[in-house]
């Protein structure tokens, strides 16, 4: 009788032990709407020109491979400087009024303190003066859960 009480118990305990870790892979308290917020907070922060916000989005030491020359950005700082190149190349073919419009999500992946998102975006925009769009590029995105939150570690555009 004592040893089936104990199983019991033991069994019971396990369960609860269970029961209150997060779900596998996961660090407590991260799930998909952590990880797109800050996705979105850099998008969003582009979008409306708020630098500050989208670039608090980023390590520091991050990895970009984008459209435009040289095409990769690494190492610390990265964000801010891939923006002022951007703003830079933008001026010099005319492009103006860039807008993100993210969709919904492809895949967003999490293990542990790690986080791989995929998702379609549409860039609109004017190229001297006259609306242009890429309508179904892909946005990859790495993110690493720091003391601060989620970070984005490198991303990736890619346009249809």
């Amino acid at each position: 009788m004592t040893q089936t009480i104990n199983r019991t118990r033991t069994i019971i305990a396990l369960l609860l032990t269970a029961w209150a870790l997060p779900a596998a892979g996961q660090p407590a308290g991260s799930n998909e709407d952590d990880v797109m917020k800050t996705v979105r907070q850099w998008v969003d922060g582009l979008n409306r020109g708020n630098t500050g916000d989208a670039i608090a989005a980023c390590a520091r030491d991050a990895t970009i491979v984008d459209e435009y020359p040289p095409y990769h950005w690494q190492g610390e700082g990265t964000c801010a400087r891939w923006l002022t190149e951007l703003t830079a190349y933008n001026k010099s073919i005319g492009l103006t009024d860039g807008i993100n419009t993210l969709r919904k999500p492809r895949r967003v992946d999490i293990t542990g303190d790690h986080a791989y998102v995929v998702v379609p975006a549409d860039f609109r925009y004017k190229l001297n003066g006259k609306k242009g769009a890429e309508i179904g590029a892909l946005f990859t995105v790495a993110l690493q859960k720091q003391t601060e939150g989620w970070r984005i570690t490198g991303w990736a555009w890619s346009r249809p």
